[in-house]
């Protein structure tokens, strides 16, 4: 009895430790994420625009079902959606191809693998200026190159034509993230023996047998981790738009995505009760879209193991 005594006492001072231990780790989290999202949930209850904070007031769901009708949101979802179809997936698909072509054994594969990360290395409000300059209608790098090689005439506004500018930002954050992408890709073949390969190429299999049926499957964790945390960054999407822009998100909103539209209507038309409400449902989009690649994968994966 004395023996069970003192393990339980040595067990609750066990216990005790780890609970002090994990308390500034709880408070951090708790004040870094809970209290702010807890926060903006309630500021999303309210009716609240400094532009007339008397008439500030509390309208419940009001400012969620407003935006199921509001025209600039649902047009900026449908701008969302666009560029996460060309970034995500295009995004996914270039970082597949550049790792298994950075896994081969070629001359240089280590200066290649290391000028890969000069992208990533890059910040984010840095990467923009950079393509604004190469972009400018007036002085751009690009518009010089492209005339010299005899494929345009003239030299192109891309940062004024709408369609032309979401190229634009698709391609800059497809030079920003592809790299760290790329890199994942090639630290999960690492993990595939070598041995498979040269088993399936004594038995026959050529260089897309041996890709659809080996890297793809022992990729497909790495490729639905790949897809969620695009899939998050391009949602989220601000600095380059920012930049490219001036803060603008134009021409004509060309480049307002939901994240921006949100922070355009807190920081701008300064509606926060609306901004927050924007900002939850962004949160719940980006929830779903996790979800969904989580299942779709996830059930596809059991399939292929059966």
């Amino acid at each position: 009895m004395a023996v069970r005594s003192g393990r339980s006492a040595i067990e609750r001072g066990d216990r005790r430790f780890a609970l002090l231990a994990a308390t500034p780790a709880a408070l951090t989290i708790a004040a870094l994420f809970v209290y702010p999202l807890g926060y903006a949930v309630v500021l999303s209850l309210y009716e609240l625009n400094d532009k007339r904070p008397a008439a500030t007031r509390v309208v419940g769901l009001a400012n969620y079902l407003q935006l199921l009708g509001d025209e600039k949101f649902l047009a900026s979802l449908a701008r969302t959606g666009v560029f996460c179809l060309f970034t995500v997936f295009g995004g996914v698909a270039l970082a597949v191809g550049l790792g298994v072509l950075l896994n081969q054994p070629f001359r240089g594969r280590l200066a290649a693998r290391v000028l890969l990360l000069v992208p990533w290395a890059v910040p984010p409000v840095v990467n923009g200026i950079m393509w604004k300059l190469v972009f400018d209608g007036s002085y751009g790098v690009a518009n010089s190159v492209l005339m010299t090689l005899g494929i345009v005439d003239h030299r192109v506004q891309w940062l004024a034509v709408p369609d032309l500018t979401m190229g634009v930002l698709v391609f800059a954050e497809l030079w920003k993230l592809t790299p760290f992408l790329t890199l994942m890709v090639i630290a999960s073949l690492q993990s595939i023996p070598a041995s498979m390969y040269r088993a399936a190429s004594i038995d026959g299999a050529g260089s897309w047998q041996r890709f659809w049926r080996m890297t793809v499957p022992n990729l497909r964790g790495t490729i639905m981790f790949l897809l969620i945390v695009q899939s998050m960054w391009s949602i989220k999407v601000f600095d380059s738009i920012y930049v490219l822009t001036g803060g603008s998100g134009g021409p004509a909103g060309a480049t307002t995505t939901v994240n921006f539209l949100a922070y355009l209507t807190t920081f701008s038309y300064l509606d926060r009760g609306y901004g927050a409400a924007m900002s939850i449902a962004i949160m719940v989009l980006v929830a779903v879209v996790t979800a969904f690649w989580v299942l779709v994968l996830g059930r596809r994966g059991k399939e292929a193991s059966r």
